[in-house]
């Protein structure tokens, strides 16, 4: 007999949550849009796009979403259209029973800009994507400039340019390095398609060389300025030259 009634209690509370969600379901059906609120985390780093602009590109191409009916709004073509906007890393869109749209958005994040010979502009994002500037939004990174030729395009991808990739290897392990990153602020690219730094702190010039053996001239790097110059003076050389072997060569002002 207790059986009996268990099953019965548990078929009455499988019905009543049937009832439930078909009731929310025609509920949903009938709700309208009442507003929506675009939120971008720019993981604190500088804006390269705001709210406006987000909300004039989806009115751009839905036309104003209030008032319509949240069945009618699709959803998942509004999130497309906000992922493919060139400073947008990821976004989702949603709403609540109550007709709110809520569009959540995480911002790209440069870690390089790039300014070629023509002074054209555009950045290397962490991903190592390529994305235009945005007047107006600045972002405080570092400077690659010299012989670079390359102009920005849609099609323009680390994949397809050497120097382009081999900048987006030196700026990630900067990026990821706390001292060099404090220490680094701009990259020069020579005609011979090698590299030098010049940094935020001195009046000298890092010379790199080429990208081989990347870590262990960083390496040194770091040792020199926690050992030598620490000791010499900051404004003491006006060079230091890592593209020798097991040994860093300064040279005096």
């Amino acid at each position: 007999m207790k059986r009996v009634f268990h099953i019965i209690f548990w078929v009455i509370i499988t019905a009543g949550i049937l009832v439930m969600v078909s009731f929310i379901e025609a509920e949903h059906k009938k709700t309208t849009c009442k507003s929506f609120e675009i939120s971008i985390d720019y993981k604190n780093e500088d804006p390269l796009i705001s709210v406006n602009e987000i909300k004039k590109n989806i009115y751009d191409s839905f036309d104003t979403l209030i008032g319509k009916r949240l069945i009618d709004i699709n959803l998942v073509q509004i999130e497309n259209m906000v992922n493919e906007i060139d400073f947008v890393s990821n976004a989702d869109v949603y709403t609540t029973i109550t007709g709110k749209m809520n569009i959540s958005i995480t911002q790209r994040k440069p870690i390089v800009r790039i300014i070629n010979g023509s002074n054209n502009s555009y950045y290397i994002d962490q991903s190592g994507k390529i994305i235009p500037t945005n007047q107006g939004y600045p972002s405080r990174v570092m400077i690659a400039n010299g012989f670079i030729e390359k102009a920005y395009t849609d099609t323009l991808s680390i994949q397809n340019n050497i120097i382009l990739a081999e900048i987006f290897k030196i700026a990630s392990y900067i990026q990821n390095d706390p001292f060099l990153k404090l220490q680094i602020e701009q990259l020069y690219v020579t005609k011979n398609r090698e590299y030098e730094f010049v940094p935020k702190v001195g009046r000298h010039i890092i010379i790199f060389g080429g990208i081989e053996d990347m870590e262990e001239k960083f390496r040194k790097l770091v040792v020199f300025y926690h050992q030598g110059i620490n000791t010499a003076g900051w404004n003491v050389y006006k060079s230091i030259n890592l593209k020798f072997e097991n040994q860093v060569v300064c040279a005096k002002k």
